[in-house]
């Protein structure tokens, strides 16, 4: 019985340790993770401050722009 406990108690050891052992390029990835969250933010705020400003100008250069090469043509 005390085998067995001891065999036990060896076994849970080992899985905190295993649980506890810092493995290589964790942190990296976490920093990856952090760059593109902060990325899609910026993105997503061009995108709210541009949708009102920035693409109703575009658009309409656009159409103009496509509108006289086919009534040039």
């Amino acid at each position: 019985m005390k085998k067995l406990r001891n065999k036990i108690d060896s076994a849970i050891i080992g899985a905190k340790c295993r649980l506890m052992e810092k493995r290589e390029g964790s942190d990296q990835l976490i920093v990856m993770f952090i760059i593109i969250a902060v990325a899609a933010g910026i993105a997503g705020l061009l995108y709210i401050f541009g949708k009102d400003t920035l693409l109703p100008n575009i658009q309409n250069k656009l159409t103009t722009l496509i509108n006289q090469w086919f009534n040039h043509a």
